[in-house]
């Protein structure tokens, strides 16, 4: 496997005063463990791992492996770009507790889905509510025009037979009108965006692409939500009902800003922040955008608050977010950044020398990643490394 690694920056070995890591991480940089199998497998991971497909999601193995080296049984662990929710997650698997920032919607959702703790009496309860908003729901002229704005690879009511698109609609309505209302809600949400679209009968679309909706083709067929999304779920019952993991939380805001108060003091951050020159994810993934809440202006607009947006105006940004970041760390914690080496950005060189004064260098390495092959979507970008940046918190910076 054609693999290079390089050492950028190496500070002196330091006392450490928590977890020693140090050895671990030098045997993850000499033996690549997560391209190897069992980690190798797409399937790794359980299926709550692949609760709702998402472009730019971190593997779950390399997710353990990181987890594995840096943080120890117990700990909390906070992803302030959370995505998909694979790192909380896979902390929560790992008997840490996981937490999860992300500044869209749809990230919030997906992440919570799978750290939070649902009640099965309460889920229940939930499905039976959204069965019948469903069963009795009228389709509006305003909600076809809404839906019919949004307009990329081809426009939504395109990818549905007509009923399927009511109750698809129907569906949106009734979460969106619970928003934020428990583990249960994300749970369900992010399941049923799952089944948006794909190429398998578990889709509600004509056939599509799993990870980002390419214009259907074939016929158009009525597909039922409830049966589909009862089924997804029973396949998620082992992590549902699993009572030797740990949980969670996640929450909807900006990591380059102050973190809400209901993320806990971190024994450890692991993060992916967005590459530099990659997938933008509101795009590709833009119809579970729509799901959790964009209307066609969104997409206009709001991308100019995130970061990916942000960094390539100026990379400073992420002063804002080591000093954020530093609030909420533990002293001589780590901060770990999976970032993207490309061409047009070094971004582990370009962080490292925007990480001073609130953390101090420990490693910066870069893996060569030009052989991988996700979801039959080669590269992204112009990404040709994954660089590991390990930072430590700096005691008299707060």
């Amino acid at each position: 496997m054609n693999t290079v690694r390089k050492i950028r920056v190496r500070a002196p070995k330091k006392v450490l005063t928590s977890y020693d890591w140090v050895e671990k991480w030098d045997n993850f940089k000499a033996t690549f463990p997560h391209q190897k199998a069992p980690y190798s497998s797409r399937e790794w991971g359980g299926p709550a791992h692949s609760m709702c497909s998402y472009q730019g999601k971190m593997k779950p193995a390399l997710a353990h492996h990181l987890l594995e080296v840096f943080s120890k049984v117990g700990d909390v662990v906070v992803d302030p770009f959370s995505g998909c929710g694979t790192i909380p997650f896979e902390a929560c698997r790992m008997g840490r507790q996981g937490y999860g920032i992300d500044i869209s919607r749809l990230g919030h959702v997906l992440t919570l889905g799978k750290v939070g703790k649902p009640k099965v009496a309460t889920l229940e309860q939930f499905l039976a509510e959204l069965e019948a908003f469903i069963k009795i729901y009228q389709l509006t002229e305003t909600d076809l025009a809404s839906a019919s704005a949004i307009k990329f690879n081809s426009t939504i009511p395109d990818y549905f037979h007509p009923d399927t698109l009511r109750e698809i609609i129907a569906a949106r309505h009734f979460f969106l009108s619970k928003w934020n209302s428990g583990p249960e809600w994300a749970l369900v949400y992010a399941s049923t965006m799952h089944l948006l679209h794909g190429n398998r009968p578990y889709a509600l679309s004509r056939n599509s692409h799993p990870v980002t909706p390419y214009s259907p083709t074939g016929p158009f067929e009525y597909r039922a939500l409830m049966p589909r999304l009862r089924k997804k779920l029973q396949r998620l019952k082992v992590e549902i009902d699993n009572a030797n993991r740990a949980f969670g939380g996640s929450v909807q805001g900006d990591s380059t800003a102050i973190w809400p108060d209901s993320i806990p003091m971190a024994d450890v951050i692991l993060t992916s922040p967005p590459f530099f020159d990659s997938t933008r994810f509101y795009m590709a993934n833009w119809m579970r955008f729509w799901f959790s809440g964009w209307e066609r202006n969104d997409f206009d607009v709001k991308p100019a608050d995130y970061v990916e947006t942000r960094q390539k105006a100026n990379l400073d940004v992420y002063r804002n977010f080591f000093a954020a970041a530093r609030q909420r760390l533990k002293d001589n914690g780590l901060l770990i950044l999976h970032l993207g080496d490309s061409r047009k950005c070094d971004m582990g060189a370009e962080l490292s020398n925007r990480a001073d004064p609130w953390f101090t260098i420990e490693d910066c390495f870069t893996e060569n990643v030009e052989h991988c092959e996700m979801h039959g979507i080669r590269d992204k970008g112009t990404v040709t490394g994954h660089t590991y940046l390990v930072l430590r918190a700096s005691s008299n910076e707060r």
